[in-house]
């Protein structure tokens, strides 16, 4: 009779790995779970396969019995394996494809088993014990059985390789966590040392698939349980439904697997299962290097009221596996686009004082720079065709800084504004004034005569200081006072720059001798 203990400690691991694989069945799309499926089927099948052993009373019994739990040794190392690189590295996927030498192991391991009879490799002599004699039947083990064990340990101890380097915590991991599946890869090596030295004998022989079993029970509740309660899966497909444009999941072959309401609405014509409608496929045939230019380029398939966009959909190691279709309606666009035609003729108005409030500096009042830009170019080029005298005047505030500094930001733009609507005043006609940015101010004075031109800048000087803006910044500047550089002259190319550059230095030369004043290119 097998040992109740033994066969009680069976049944359980084999009721733990089966309600386990239900739980995550549903999350089956996930890779971390379709590792812990293979783990859970392994030690499920290991499990099974040995309470069934010890409960057969023949020895061709105990022998089937004994290979078919080699169904569930090859697997679960791999899935072990997989799980743990997943767990310990979340944003990596193992593709399946490249564990086809494990695999290949395992399907030849599978064939060594269920043909030992022929080479003996794995088991060279079985033996029936007596009846009432514990384990029952004795398995001698032959270099098969060494080269599969080594083989299952090794992947156990690259698992655990990935599992002491891991960066924990993480999203999926715990350091607590790691510490219980790194020290339980322990429990599985022990009881098979146990087994092969004949020490569980009075147990009933093997316990290592019940180790594995726990091992499965450890992923479970150390790492899979909180995966699985992420609500994120769920709340994606909620916003699947709720999305205001219609979106249709294509499989690789070009069935609808699923759609959305707006798609429906759209389309009522959708069916799951079927293939995508009549020219709908038009939008699917390109190369997966054309993937930016479907998404950025709109197909409306004929008769349609909706335009097709296309994403192309790849698991994470890359392999494509579907498209998703969005459909968006355009059926209303012309109408919008008459209603939209007639209300830009209502507001070109609006539009022209647009213009007008671009060339407006937005802190003065007075032109910006984009206005003088355009005007001043403008007068010179007239000035230069009919030869007519030009003004030109660059203004700077004196030591601005300071003053920022010493009053702060609120008070200097409130000074700026001050400044600029006594420049402003000073002039009359076609002559203005711009801000050209920061404390610096310009002013074109077209047909000004050279007198004209000295006089505006002298009244320009004057204006500012009779403001009476209080600077105490040093005690040579009590008030704020500006600098100014003037140039007169007849332009004889239709050029800004020379005349700015000219400017720009007479007004250097004013505060090198002092500020407060103007100078006139030419004057000595």
């Amino acid at each position: 009779m097998p040992s109740y203990s033994l066969v009680l400690l069976l049944t359980v691991a084999v009721v733990a790995c089966i309600g386990m694989a239900i739980a995550t069945w549903p999350r089956r799309d996930d890779p971390t779970v379709q590792a812990f499926l293979v783990l859970a089927f392994g030690a499920a099948t290991w499990s099974g396969g040995r309470l069934l052993e010890i409960s057969s009373t023949d020895l061709e019994g105990r022998i089937l019995w004994a290979k078919i739990q080699y169904l569930g040794i090859v697997a679960v190392p791999i899935g072990w394996l997989v799980a743990m690189v997943h767990l310990s590295r979340p944003r990596y996927v193992v593709p399946w494809s490249r564990l086809w030498l494990p695999v290949l192991v395992a399907v030849v391991t599978v064939v060594m088993v269920f043909t030992n009879e022929r080479h003996r490799l794995i088991w060279p002599r079985i033996t029936l014990m007596p009846p009432g004699v514990l384990p029952g039947a004795v398995f001698d083990h032959g270099i098969g059985y060494a080269a599969v064990a080594a083989w299952s340990y090794l992947l156990l101890g690259v698992s655990l390789h990935f599992l002491v380097t891991a960066e924990v915590p993480n999203g999926a991991l715990s350091r607590r966590g790691r510490a219980i599946l790194a020290s339980g890869l322990a429990l599985p090596l022990v009881a098979n040392v146990a087994y092969l030295n004949r020490w569980t004998g009075p147990l009933g022989g093997d316990l290592t698939p019940a180790t594995f079993s726990l091992m499965a029970a450890l992923v479970w509740f150390c790492a899979l349980r909180t995966h699985l309660d992420d609500i994120g899966h769920y709340a994606r497909l909620q916003v699947f439904d709720a999305l205001s444009e219609g979106c249709v999941i294509v499989d690789s072959h070009g069935a609808i697997v699923e759609f959305n309401p707006a798609a429906a609405q759209l389309w009522p014509a959708l069916r799951r299962g079927d293939p995508l409608p009549s020219g709908w496929e038009t939008a699917l045939q390109h190369s997966p290097a054309d993937t930016a230019s479907l998404a950025a380029t709109p197909f409306v398939p004929p008769g349609a009221p909706f335009e097709l966009t296309v994403e192309r959909v790849a698991r994470l190691d890359g392999r494509q596996i579907g498209s998703l279709l969005f459909l968006r309606d355009i059926s209303r666009f012309q109408s919008r686009e008459l209603a939209l035609t007639a209300r830009l003729g209502q507001t070109e108005e609006q539009l022209w004082q647009v213009q007008a409030d671009l060339d407006i500096d937005a802190l003065t009042g007075i032109r910006n720079r984009r206005y003088f830009q355009r005007e001043s170019i403008a007068a010179v080029t007239r000035a230069c065709e009919r030869s007519q005298a030009l003004g030109l005047l660059i203004l700077d505030v004196d030591q601005f800084k300071q003053y920022n500094d010493l009053h702060g930001h609120v008070a200097g733009d409130d000074c700026l504004r001050q400044i600029a609507g006594a420049l402003a005043r000073t002039l009359s006609g076609e002559q203005f004034c711009a801000r050209l940015g920061g404390e610096e101010f310009a002013a074109v004075l077209p047909g000004a005569t050279r007198e004209e031109t000295r006089d505006v800048a002298r009244r320009m000087v004057a204006v500012v200081r009779d403001l009476g803006i209080a600077h105490n910044g040093t005690p040579v500047q009590p008030v704020v006072t500006i600098s100014v550089g003037a140039v007169w002259t007849v332009p004889e190319a239709p050029r800004l720059e020379p005349l700015l550059h000219r400017a720009d230095s007479a007004m250097y030369r004013a505060k090198r001798a002092g500020r407060n004043r103007f100078m006139l290119d030419g004057d000595a």
